[in-house]
């Protein structure tokens, strides 16, 4: 049985989540982006998104699924529409009957959720991320293709694990930071702070007001 759903971003990843949701038997009703000249060249009748003409926006119908890859941007996103959202989860992922998954969120090809786990809404797990058992991932964070979280392991709202990077058990990423492609995380994280390098090194802290 199809059903109908809304995407907002037309960039390239918006193009993998709409095919996860045509395997999933979804039909894709609307694509919208706020720069629709700068679409991805696969997008197809893309529309005005709502940054520009917010009271005029249809934020009644299908649930959406902010496609923009940017944490921060799809944050943004979510804080002026005012729908109701999908997720998307494609068919090879394996992931436990005990884990939660918050709306919006989507998990690609190859990606593995083990039990007791609880992930946020928006956020990303990209293709082939091992998120294991009791991990807490917040809202609109982003584990990249290839990361591995181990147990009990903690990721802030907004936070980027970048491509191949390790977490070691029982460690706690901060709110909005990134950790560097291939990183080794070996110890808690503060918040709004990158780490890169083998083992982990903070290599900067943003202040904030």
């Amino acid at each position: 049985m199809e059903s109908k759903v809304r995407i907002y971003g037309a960039g390239g990843h918006s193009q993998v989540i709409k095919e996860v949701l045509e395997i999933n038997n979804y039909i894709v009703t609307e694509t919208f982006d706020d720069k629709p000249e700068g679409v991805h060249y696969a997008s197809k009748n893309v529309a005005i998104g709502a940054r520009e003409n917010i009271n005029t926006f249809p934020h009644d119908g299908p649930p959406v699924i902010i496609a923009v890859g940017i944490n921060a941007e799809r944050a943004e996103i979510a804080d002026f529409l005012n729908c109701t959202y999908e997720k998307a989860i494609h068919q090879s992922a394996i992931i436990s009957n005990t884990s939660k998954i918050g709306d919006g969120t989507v998990v690609f090809a190859g990606a593995i959720i083990q039990p007791n786990t609880s992930i946020g809404k928006h956020v990303i797990i990209n293709t082939g991320a091992s998120v294991d058992h009791d991990n807490v991932i917040g809202d609109f964070a982003h584990i990249s293709p290839k990361a591995a979280l181990c147990g009990h392991v903690e990721v802030g709202e907004g936070s980027h694990v970048g491509v191949g990077a390790v977490v070691i058990p029982k460690v706690k990423i901060g709110k909005w930071c990134t950790i560097g492609a291939g990183t080794i995380v070996l110890k808690d994280v503060p918040d709004y702070s990158t780490v890169v390098g083998n083992p982990g090194k903070i290599i900067n802290t943003k202040k904030q007001n």
